[in-house]
């Protein structure tokens, strides 16, 4: 089995961050590899609509700019307090669609080798580790880790 090259956490920024991003690091420091954060911002959803569609609302470009810049923020905050190392690469990126195609498309062309996403223990009505969880775990074409949350 060949080592891990890169490694990719999706943040959200929920509970199980720091825990998710602790064990990712110690993964990266035992392989040698890569480690990135990955936020994924959107628009803001409105729910299910008529017809089962969803909709959103679109943020103002001025908007964008600042959720970009807050989640930075909060990236190398989190950084910070789990003692990444300096060369973790912090990123975000502004969905179009479902968050989990963002993460798919960075795992394609950032060449990562290994998913590691979060997983509450309970199940979900949409899939056992959530809908982005478990549409990353199907659409990636690399390992993909669960952690648990305690």
């Amino acid at each position: 089995m060949k080592a891990y090259e890169h490694i990719l956490v999706p943040v959200d920024f929920t509970r199980i961050t720091n825990a998710i991003v602790t064990r990712a690091n110690e993964l990266a420091n035992f392989y040698g590899a890569k480690l990135s954060l990955l936020n994924v911002l959107g628009d803001v959803p409105l729910g299910n609509v008529a017809f089962g569609g969803t909709d959103k609302l679109p943020v103002h470009p001025s908007m964008k700019q600042k959720q970009v810049d807050t989640a930075i923020d909060k990236l190398q905050q989190l950084a910070e307090s789990v003692g990444l190392p300096a060369n973790a690469a912090l990123e975000t990126t502004y969905a179009t669609g479902k968050p989990s195609e963002a993460i798919i498309q960075f795992v394609k062309d950032k060449g990562v080798d290994l998913v590691i996403v979060g997983n509450s223990g309970k199940k979900s009505v949409l899939g056992f580790m959530g809908s982005t969880a478990e549409a990353t775990l199907k659409g990636v074409p690399c390992d993909v880790m669960a952690i648990r949350q305690d």
